[in-house]
């Protein structure tokens, strides 16, 4: 018989947080994006849509991976109070999915600490 186990992060070290208005976060994940075509998704929780980068997997990193501790390096975030599925630019016709992370413990706990230090813009 296999043991299974399951051990969730414990911590989560975001090296970077860059907060956007919702317009500047749309039009930066559609650059670079075909006209017409899909856009990489975005996480939205708790009022916050997101993308995240995480560190490349070095030993130091993969260590801490270990130990239970997750870094990204950068998050790319805007408050979007309503969650919805899509959101399509019109200028190009591009489709970015949004996907809800709020059963994931992990994403809703980054998206609240993201609320929390939101500045109104």
């Amino acid at each position: 018989m296999v043991k299974v186990t399951f051990r969730p992060w414990e911590e989560v070290i975001i090296h970077e947080s860059i907060q956007y208005t919702l317009n500047e976060l749309i039009h930066l994940v559609s650059l670079g994006v075909q006209p017409g075509a899909l856009a990489p998704p975005l996480n939205w929780a708790e009022g916050v849509v997101f993308i995240q980068g995480t560190m490349p997997p070095t030993e130091d990193v993969i260590r801490e991976n270990l130990k239970g501790i997750m870094h990204w390096n950068v998050v790319r975030w805007a408050l979007m109070p309503n969650f919805q599925n899509i959101v399509v630019v019109k200028e190009t016709n591009v489709r970015i999915p949004i996907v809800d992370v709020r059963a994931n413990e992990i994403l809703s706990e980054v998206a609240k600490s993201l609320r929390k230090i939101a500045k109104q813009k």
